[in-house]
């Protein structure tokens, strides 16, 4: 046996499916007839007692334990597993067909089965003078194709491997019935444990079939130790959102494959030729009760395993990775103790692995799993909308006042205080900037705009660009992480600025350009063949103009986007254009309606029923005009959300920007947006009632907020008028404010629609997985926020979390990468620490 730190290679493990459903040395031989279906039975596999009813890999036999098994059970699970069975020999046209493994005596307690045909017809036997060879497949559900016309097979392992139960068990090994045991198990998918089963049939034979199946996929089996509280600065849990291995050379680990029954060869061109990354396997280990992360406690432990291609991983090439909540990586080098050079993997073997205890790293570093060769323009990147309005005023009036505020967390943690977190540090590496000008000059200073004033202390361009370097290379620490910062123009005429687009250009580029000659290839460029190699530790600067008629100019790198629109009432996808001639998609609509109003508190203000409360002015207007468009903007927000992710699945070639950042709106003007009509009043003067005003300007101005009321008003004097009443000159506004929108309830719009973001993104598992492109948020970092009206459940800890997740649970496109591996191997430490 070799011993490898922190790995041992188990033996082989095995099931045999054979003979019959009864005892066979009890019967007499029957032989089989040409034409007839042949019967494949299954007798004893020869393993310890085990529950019939499941069949799983994470049972160790009884008087084993982690460190010391050398086999692990296999059962089948009766009435769900499929197999397909092919025997060259076989009658023509009935040579191969599928079966499901169902159970000949339950009470037995031992893996038993035998095959029933899934179609009306199964294998038939051919001239029974002759020796009939069986190959079978499991599982049926993860074979590309084969055994239909020969013995190869085309399966795949893919790189998400969905867990099933959460278990957990005492340290007398018996199941713990409320979940507090300290040995936590994520049990596997066992459709990934692929086998190929073989049987021989001789003449004279009894008509029944054995097949013995034998596993060809690797098992990795890794056990997580949870943290040291010493080394984790006190913390005594830790939630883990996933546990990955890659290996560091690129070496395709899962993915699409080729075997040939017969002959035993592998062919693995497939996988290795799909210019995809598939050199990382990842098992999400969330209780799919609540989708949470899994908590493990100082002492406790969590068990995953891995299902790998049946091919050899080098010495030093493997790496373990422990992802935990809030985006920090903890990395473990798999290497041997021995001094020797073998392989790490070997096929068809289990290989055991303990990780340290967590604890010791301090850098978020999530981006340090994602291979070099990765395509940038593959990747979901966590992001937040106005990032420095962090400043939630808990006065706030939820029902009346207008917050500007947007994020609980300082993005990068100037003028913050040392325990803060910061947004980096919760995996964001979107930053979504305001920039002011110190004054209205091409030489003034740019300085962060936030929260409707210009940041108190002063925080100048300089200033973000100098503090996101210095988190993107952390001292004595690989450089993995880059980051995205888009910058957008301030009409800062009233408080100093300017209200002049080119003259702000101008004074932001000057500051760049000032910035890159002390700062050398930071910062950089993108494009659609742009790999994630080339973007570890850059910043990607991004202009957001509203049209190409000013564009960035000087000698430091920068991108930008033409076309955006600044509207908050967009109902629809925005068309843009990035500055390397790709097209942007963007889904940004961020005033919405605000379904904690009934009728009574709604006022003068536009209400709807049926759960939509409060609404902005300019949808009571489109309604009016066309009543099939909605006034629920939180629906018509989750239906753009799921419309851009679907074009992200069928197209290629775009940015593409999903903005789940808004508001909902208050009884504010300034929130729902307003227009103002001229009107006459019936009204008493000294009791003398007439349509008023009499004298010029012969018309009232008054403020409407919902059009559907405003066309319900008379154009007319009219006869039998009560006092008070109005009519209108027209229904044309004489002055519109219906594109306002500066803000209204943010927490309440994170608390509902981050909720619908977290289950749409949880939902996409499986076939379902996809790119997710820069998505935006509100309170990213904080799972709730605390205002004078209550608590808000922002879920803003989950919802970045399954963004970061998704780039690991399938294979993302590659390129070409174009300079040295980040992820050296000189990054790896020896002994029981992590890396």
């Amino acid at each position: 046996m070799k011993y490898l730190k922190y790995i041992t290679n188990g033996a082989l493990f095995a099931l045999l499916l054979a003979g019959c459903s009864d005892d066979l040395d009890n019967k007499p031989v029957v032989l089989p007839v040409s034409g007839d279906e042949i019967e494949f039975g299954a007798a004893s596999g020869g393993f310890t007692d085990v529950n019939p009813e499941s069949r799983t890999i994470y049972d160790v036999p009884a008087g084993s334990t982690f460190d010391n098994y050398q086999l692990l059970n296999i059962k089948w699970q009766y009435g769900i597993d499929q197999v397909r069975v092919y025997c060259p020999e076989g009658a023509d046209g009935f040579r191969t067909a599928d079966y499901t493994v169902e159970a000949t005596d339950a009470s037995s307690g031992t893996s038993t089965g035998f095959l029933v045909k899934n179609g009306e017809t199964g294998v038939r036997w051919g001239e029974t003078n002759k020796t009939h060879n069986f190959y079978a497949f499991y599982s049926l559900d993860r074979m590309d194709e084969g055994l239909q016309s020969g013995t190869k097979v085309t399966a795949t392992i893919p790189t998400g491997q969905e867990g099933g139960q959460l278990l957990s068990y005492n340290n007398d090994g018996t199941e713990s019935s409320d979940g507090t045991g300290p040995f936590k198990i994520i049990t596997p998918d066992m459709s990934f444990c692929l086998m190929a089963g073989e049987g021989t049939w001789t003449p004279g034979s009894d008509k029944n079939v054995a097949l013995t199946f034998t596993p060809i996929a690797t098992v990795l089996d890794v056990l997580v130790n949870g943290p040291s509280s010493e080394q984790a600065g006190g913390i005594d849990a830790m939630k883990i959102v996933s546990v990955s291995v890659r290996s560091k050379t690129g070496k395709n680990i899962v993915g699409t494959f080729s075997y040939d029954l017969a002959t035993k060869e592998y062919d693995f061109s497939a996988t290795d030729g799909s210019q995809t990354a598939t050199s990382i396997a990842t098992v999400q280990t969330l209780d799919p009760t609540t989708k949470n992360p899994v908590e493990i406690k100082t002492g406790e432990q969590l068990n995953v395993k891995f299902f790998l291609l049946p091919r050899e991983v080098p010495n030093g090439d493997l790496v373990v990775s422990v992802f935990t909540e809030g985006g920090v990586v903890y990395n473990k080098t798999v290497s041997r103790t021995d001094g020797g050079t073998d392989d790490i993997l070997s096929a068809g073997l289990i290989t055991r692995i303990k990780t340290p205890e967590l604890g010791g790293q301090e850098a978020n570093n999530w981006m340090s799993q994602i291979p070099d060769n990765v395509l940038f323009s593959q990747l979901s990147l966590p992001g937040t909308k106005n990032s420095f309005a962090y400043n939630v005023d808990k006065s706030f009036n939820p029902n009346s006042g207008i917050s500007r505020f947007y994020q609980a967390l300082p993005p990068l943690g100037i003028n913050a205080t040392a325990e803060n977190s910061t947004q980096f540090d919760e995996g964001v590496r979107v930053f979504d900037v305001q920039l002011n000008l110190t004054r209205d000059s091409r030489t003034a200073t740019p300085v962060v705009y936030a929260g409707g004033a210009n940041v108190v202390p002063q925080i100048t361009l300089e200033d973000v660009l100098t503090t996101l370097n210095g988190k993107i290379h952390p001292k004595s620490k690989p450089v993995t992480e880059c980051a995205v910062v888009f910058l957008n123009f301030v009409n800062g005429k009233s408080v100093g600025g300017t209200d002049d687009v080119f003259t702000w250009l101008s004074a932001v580029m000057n500051a760049l350009d000032s910035w890159n000659q002390s700062n050398y290839d930071i910062l950089t460029t993108f494009n659609a063949n742009t790999t994630m190699l080339d973007m570890r530790g850059k910043i990607a600067v991004i202009f957001n103009l509203e049209n190409s008629d000013n564009l960035p100019s000087g000698s430091a790198p920068v991108n930008y986007i033409t076309g955006l629109s600044t509207s908050v009432q967009n109902t629809s996808i925005v068309d843009a254009t990035f500055s390397s001639g790709a097209g942007v998609r963007i889904q940004n609509l961020h005033q919405c309606n605000n379904p904690n109003f009934e009728s009574t508190e709604a006022g003068d203000f536009g209400y709807r029923e049926g759960g939509i409360g409060l609404v902005p002015y300019f949808i009571t207007k489109a309604n009016y005009d066309d009543p099939s468009v909605s006034c629920n903007l939180i629906e018509t927000k989750y239906t753009l959300m799921k419309q851009i992710n679907s074009e992200i699945a069928s197209s290629a070639g775009k940015l593409y920007i999903n903005d789940l950042s808004g508001f909902c709106v208050t009884a504010n003007e300034e929130s729902t947006g307003y227009e103002t009509f001229e009107y006459k009043e019936w009204s008493s003067i000294l009791g003398a009632y007439d349509w008023r005003p009499l004298v010029y300007p012969y018309w009232y101005e008054g403020h409407y907020y919902d059009y559907q009321k405003v066309r319900a008003l008379p154009t007319n004097e009219y006869s039998g008028a009560q006092d008070g009443d109005r009519y209108l000159k027209s229904y044309d506004a004489s002055t519109s404010y219906s594109d306002l929108g500066n803000g209204g309830n943010t927490c309440l719009f994170a608390q509902i629609f981050n909720a619908k973001a977290v289950d749409e993104y949880s939902s996409l598992v499986g076939s379902l997985r996809q790119p997710l492109g820069i998505v935006l948020m509100n309170f990213a970092g904080v799972g709730s926020v605390t205002t004078n009206s209550g608590n808000y459940s922002v879920q803003g800890i989950r919802l970045p979390g399954l963004i970061m997740m998704n780039n690991f649970m399938f294979p993302l496109k590659t390129g070409t990468t174009t300079t040295r591996s980040s992820s050296d191997t000189s990054y790896s430490k020896e002994g029981n620490v992590w890396d």
